[in-house]
């Protein structure tokens, strides 16, 4: 069973790729930011109340909720192929899932970075609000909260790359290619 992670800055279609990945390939995507979406949605969750304020000022949600809510999701598809979207967004996550995959005897395969230029990335987010129906509109897709998190992406995850070329599993792919193209280009590096 493969473990992979998929790191690049917000909007660089990570979460595309995990879709295409659990259709195709039989993985389970644990995204956090669908999780903690989902954690928003209940509207009886302080926690929810919490994580939304934080999500939409573009801020991270701390390191020790993120990684509660994926440390117990890994626990229970251990046994199958995992694709982290989103996770981990700096090198403490890293290190904690590591060693919380260490502790149940399984590791990484690969981590792959998505190359981007931040440029096109503005344009594509735009583009997503433009085009999303309002009822599925993410308040975080617009220019502020964007240029917040791409910061925000270049100080906290940006180090997580090297962290991976240590450990011998990083693969740099060109995320400015078509959907197709990328999805290419992961399959060739985990299978």
């Amino acid at each position: 069973m493969k473990k992979i992670v998929l790191l690049g800055p917000p909007g660089c279609g990570k979460g595309t790729q995990s879709k295409l990945l659990v259709e195709k390939d039989n993985f389970v995507q644990l995204s956090t930011g669908d999780l903690l979406r989902s954690e928003i949605s209940n509207s009886n969750s302080d926690l929810g109340k919490k994580v939304k304020d934080l999500m939409e000022s573009g801020e991270l949600v701390p390191d020790d909720i993120v990684i509660d809510i994926i440390v117990k999701k890994v626990e229970k598809h251990k046994k199958e192929n995992i694709v982290f979207d989103g996770f981990p967004r700096n090198l403490k996550q890293a290190k904690v899932l590591d060693s919380s995959l260490e502790n149940v005897s399984i590791k990484l395969d690969h981590a792959i970075f998505f190359e981007i230029d931040f440029q096109i990335l503005q344009e594509r987010i735009n583009t997503r609000a433009n085009e999303t129906k309002d009822s599925e509109k993410r308040k975080d897709d617009n220019s502020k909260t964007l240029l917040n998190r791409i910061e925000v992406f270049k100080s906290s995850t940006l180090p997580i790359v090297g962290y991976y070329e240590e450990k011998g599993i990083i693969s740099k792919i060109n995320g400015m290619q078509m959907v197709n193209e990328v999805y290419a280009e992961i399959t060739k590096i985990i299978c």
